[in-house]
């Protein structure tokens, strides 16, 4: 890896500026922060696909002349800067006059400038830094605390051709203000897109198992509709170790792994981001299910049920007769009155 320049700017958004921060770091200290930064970005498993706006926006226009280590490059990055403080201030503005007790993450932006392998490549990140006192003089010096994470960031990839080939985007909190408005990127899929196609694979993906794994296939089916009804946002990577993964099979020749398996390959093949936000909208068709308890009588989920799996019990008494146990206050009320209406 050859470092080709660095920058460091603090956003001070309560006090309406930006600072330039000379780093303090020495070449293999700044190198082994860069590879972690690099691994934190590329092995998040969850991510939406993006790419630059058309025209000669701000942050895209200011690639190339990163790249080139241009003699201005240290006014192209603190310009940089200033328009991030400009898209938290007024984001910030936008929150606190909706009473939303949110505040933006403090912290300083980060522009780097490297080569991997004859690749060159940029990260424009939002960073934690800290101030610390010098031991030679005691003087209060600022520096990137490289035990803490990064809020956002984007790594962009270049071709031979200097043409962007890849862009990574991190943030963990998929912030509007980040990367629309501060990096003026578009996204690929729609969250209307990404909730739809994310449910309909993994219950095209789910439904093989019905027939043969009857009460497996409720009960998954059923958690992971819950899963997105509870949340506003949506890692995919937490669907599968949340809910699959941590799953107990009814039925003990349940394929888990191969199932696994087969939901970790769906966004690439089915067209959709690991990380959204949920529509909600676009989950009640998958809601209803009904189960057939004898001729013209049904048991029917017209929504999540929680802890369905302690609500409905299988049971089956000495002569063989097989019964559907359910744990109900109100049920039991009105099929006693009805019994006794009929009786």
């Amino acid at each position: 890896m050859i470092i080709k320049n660095f920058f460091l700017h603090h956003v001070d958004v309560s006090n309406n500026n930006v600072t330039p921060i000379n780093l303090q770091l020495n070449p293999q200290n700044l190198q082994d922060y860069v590879e972690e930064l690099l691994s934190e970005i590329i092995a998040n498993p969850n991510r939406r696909i993006y790419s630059f706006k058309d025209g000669n926006t701000e942050v895209k226009s200011s690639l190339r002349k990163i790249l080139e280590d241009n003699t201005d490059v240290e006014n192209i990055t603190e310009l940089n800067a200033k328009r991030l403080l400009e898209k938290e201030i007024n984001t910030q503005a936008w929150m606190t006059s909706r009473n939303m007790s949110v505040e933006i993450q403090k912290g300083s932006l980060l522009h780097l400038n490297f080569d991997i392998n004859g690749t060159k490549q940029i990260i424009i990140c939002k960073v934690e830094h800290d101030e610390i006192l010098n031991e030679l003089n005691f003087e209060k010096v600022r520096g990137l605390n490289t035990k803490k994470k990064v809020f956002k960031a984007i790594l962009i990839i270049f071709n031979n051709r200097g043409k962007i080939s890849e862009n990574y985007v991190f943030d963990k909190h998929n912030s509007k203000y980040w990367w629309d408005d501060f990096l003026e990127l578009q996204q690929q899929y729609t969250d209307d897109d990404n909730t739809e196609k994310s449910l309909n694979a993994i219950d095209a993906t789910l439904t093989p198992l019905r027939n043969k794994f009857y009460a497996d296939y409720v009960i998954l089916r059923n958690t992971i509709i819950g899963y997105y009804k509870n949340n506003d946002s949506l890692n995919y990577s937490d669907v599968i170790s949340n809910v699959v993964q941590n799953y107990d099979p009814v039925n003990v020749d349940f394929p888990k792994d191969a199932l696994i398996n087969k939901l970790n390959e769906l966004p690439a093949k089915k067209g959709f981001d690991t990380q959204f936000s949920i529509v909600k909208k676009k989950i009640n068709k998958k809601v209803k299910h009904r189960i057939k308890l004898a001729n013209n009588l049904y048991l029917s989920m017209d929504d999540f049920v929680d802890n369905l799996r302690n609500i409905l019990k299988p049971w089956k008494d000495e002569q063989g007769n097989k019964y559907v146990q359910i744990l109900s206050s109100e049920g039991f009320d009105k099929i006693e009155d009805l019994m006794r209406e009929n009786g």
